[in-house]
């Protein structure tokens, strides 16, 4: 425990809450090691008489995290967020800005049980997610100093399809040496499987829509079931491993990323998968898809996203919705297709739920696209039309200008969707219309007024998007337990 500090010139606080993002990004990034500092520090000031600290949704900053946000009490409007909680010195800022108070920082084995911790949260949330090379990262050098943690270091390359390699003595000494299994890719991984490009198509200056197949069984259902058990209606993701050869984030030859199909759970099922890649100049992962173009790619098992009806993540609040408004924006309108699916799980899941977990309440969006990168058009114009049934209730496509320093995109010669052709694919469409606009408050609040109560607000799309809507969110809605943020 750290000794209690006097106050160090601050302003006295009236009592304020702590909430600590646990969202699946900033988990992996130490979110819960995060909690359990900021738990610490704050009984070290007075013992933390007057300030709560919780466990938090997802707050919109996934590109920043492990992120914590300071309020005054339970319902305030008036919050501070804090980004990058990624050292100890960092959770005593969080604190001292909630109690007026500088947790003293003196106790040498105090900081060094916390910075164990936040390695050992990190790595076990990586291993849970099997993402091997994150799991891996900085275990080698621990290894070199802590002969203890050359066992956790064998399991972990095991588990990365290295397991005929560690037997060899002198292998796993040159892995801990150089922090780096080379370039060899393995022949089997756990929880992963291969799959065969079919096709690649350029749908838009900056993405492309990868069709998939595979014959492994071992490629996992998104719905297990079976033993007595029925499926449990989630959405969910795959995440996909780029053979970039040596890198920072870990020792093995690849880095992991994770992305959600816009094809159906059945199709899954079948040996079939598309994913829509918006691809980033210096991105490691869609760098590395455009140059190399593989012929077959690394998905892993589909993991749960969101639990249906609720559309909440694991340990959120939960409750039967009885409207949805989806705030997305860019490829966070992958999120689309997976929620429309529930509206008729026997045919897009291939699987039987009870009618109250069908999403049979009005689904209503708001989507933000760049003028040269509009997704999905096509489908959302059929979407529309199948209204408030299977599909959409009302459609606001919001088309921004693409920005000046992407002039030079990744595909020039693909069709570019903007604002008549957008115009045009929505014409006659009496649910949907396209406004030349950035999101706004005023657009979030109409689209906030037109929803049935409870309502259910998701939003996905670029972490400052993210914040920015939730921002906005927050000025309007009475509870904000009922938003789920994600990342795209």
């Amino acid at each position: 425990m750290f000794p209690a500090q006097k106050k160090t010139g601050a302003a006295e606080a009236t009592a304020k809450e702590i909430h600590v993002c646990h969202a699946s990004t900033c988990r992996a990034r130490g979110g819960e090691a995060v909690l359990c500092e900021i738990e610490e520090l704050v009984a070290s000031v007075d013992g933390g008489a007057g300030c709560s600290v919780s466990r938090s949704g997802c707050l919109g900053y996934c590109s920043q995290g492990p992120a914590v946000m300071v309020r005054e009490e339970s319902g305030s409007r008036s919050a501070e967020v804090h980004v990058r909680v990624r050292s100890l010195e960092a959770s005593a800022r969080v604190v001292e800005s909630a109690t007026g108070k500088r947790p003293s920082l003196d106790d040498a084995a105090a900081e060094g049980r916390l910075a164990a911790l936040r390695s050992s949260r990190v790595r076990k949330q990586a291993a849970s997610d099997s993402k091997w090379n994150a799991a891996l990262n900085g275990l080698a050098e621990q290894a070199a100093k802590r002969p203890s943690a050359r066992g956790e270091l064998e399991n972990l390359l095991e588990s990365a399809g290295f397991a005929h390699e560690i037997y060899d003595s002198s292998w796993l000494d040159a892995v801990i040496l150089s922090n780096s299994v080379g370039t060899k890719m393995p022949t089997s991984i756990t929880n992963y499987s291969q799959w065969t490009v079919e096709e690649v198509t350029q749908v838009s200056k900056h993405s492309a829509l990868f069709r998939l197949t595979s014959s492994d069984r071992k490629r996992g259902t998104p719905h297990p079931r079976g033993g007595g058990r029925m499926a449990s209606p989630v959405t969910w993701h795959t995440t996909l491993l780029a053979e970039v050869g040596p890198n920072s984030e870990g020792p093995l030859p690849w880095v992991e990323r994770d992305y959600t199909p816009v094809s159906c759970a059945r199709e899954w099922d079948a040996g079939r998968c598309e994913l829509l890649v918006k691809v980033y100049p210096d991105g490691a992962a869609t760098g590395w898809l455009q140059r190399a173009a593989p012929s077959r790619i690394w998905l892993s098992k589909p993991a749960r996203t969101l639990h249906v009806p609720g559309l909440v993540a694991e340990g959120g609040a939960a409750f039967n919705p009885a409207s949805v408004l989806l705030l997305l924006a860019g490829t966070g309108v992958v999120a689309l297709p997976q929620i429309l699916a529930h509206r008729d799980p026997a045919n897009l899941l291939g699987i039987s739920t009870p009618r109250r977990s069908q999403l049979r309440v009005p689904i209503d969006m708001v989507l933000s696209c760049r003028e040269d990168d509009v997704l999905l058009l096509s489908q959302i114009a059929q979407w529309c039309k199948d209204g408030g049934v299977l599909g959409l209730r009302r459609c606001t496509l919001l088309i921004t200008p693409r920005r000046v320093h992407d002039a030079a995109a990744p595909f020039p010669d693909a069709p570019a969707a903007g604002v008549a052709e957008a115009e045009r694919a929505l014409r006659g469409i009496e649910n949907a219309r396209v406004v030349r606009s950035r999101v706004d408050s005023a657009i979030v609040a109409e689209a906030h007024g037109q929803m049935v109560q409870p309502c259910r607000y998701v939003v996905s799309g670029p972490g400052e998007y993210n914040a920015a809507v939730r921002e906005m969110l927050a000025r309007l809605v009475s509870n904000e337990d009922g938003i789920t943020v994600l990342s795209a």
